[in-house]
């Protein structure tokens, strides 16, 4: 309905009310209600800042000085049904709900084996039982991890995808990847779960 009425009005010329009303709506998944915004990032963001951290946690707190690397082998040539390698970190339980509404980001500091790869970041939610659902997911070439420093932001990195940059293997660099934006209420008792990967399922 509402795209029908925005094309009305822009393409036929239809009075439909759509240019008085908010200029944002969006459906906060996980209750599964439709909701008016006026701007976004929304003004009454609060932003934080999740750390991995060793152990697979998922944790506001910074990671201690001596905290070991992770690392992971990417597996060529799977078979279907096999497991994907890549890591995966994870909250504790939420003791209230906790919405995530607006753009993310994941910076990454990471080697390689090799002169490039792909960077897939999944956003989950695990209930009690375990189960997971996706959220929202982003993705990034490593010989594209340059940036346009004039059209980033902390919770939106550009890359401007001009020219590729092979990895030099073994060299830490930093992956600014962009987790695409989401509406998501985290339910009392589930986990924010972020998994990392270099191919996809």
């Amino acid at each position: 309905d509402i795209v029908l009425r925005w094309y009305d009005h822009w393409l036929k010329g239809i009075d439909t009310g759509i240019m008085d009303e908010p200029p944002i709506t969006i459906l906060v998944q996980g209750t599964d209600q439709w909701r008016d915004e006026h701007e976004w990032p929304l003004a009454r963001t609060r932003w934080a800042q999740w750390q991995l951290r060793s152990h697979g946690r998922l944790t506001e707190a910074r990671p201690g000085w001596n905290e070991p690397s992770d690392t992971f082998t990417n597996a060529v040539a799977l078979k279907p049904g096999e497991s994907v390698p890549g890591l995966k970190y994870v909250t504790q339980a939420f003791a209230e709900d906790l919405e995530l509404t607006g753009p993310l980001a994941l910076y990454l500091y990471a080697s390689l084996s090799t002169d490039d790869t792909n960077s897939i970041v999944e956003l989950n939610d695990l209930d009690p039982q375990g189960y997971v659902n996706r959220v929202t997911l982003g993705w990034l070439k490593a010989s594209h991890r340059e940036l346009d420093a004039d059209r980033s932001k902390p919770y939106k990195p550009v890359h401007p995808h001009r020219r590729a940059v092979p990895v030099e293997p073994g060299r830490t660099n930093l992956y600014a990847i962009e987790i695409r934006e989401t509406s998501y209420v985290f339910r009392a008792g589930h986990r924010m779960q972020l998994a990392i990967k270099a191919q996809d399922t």
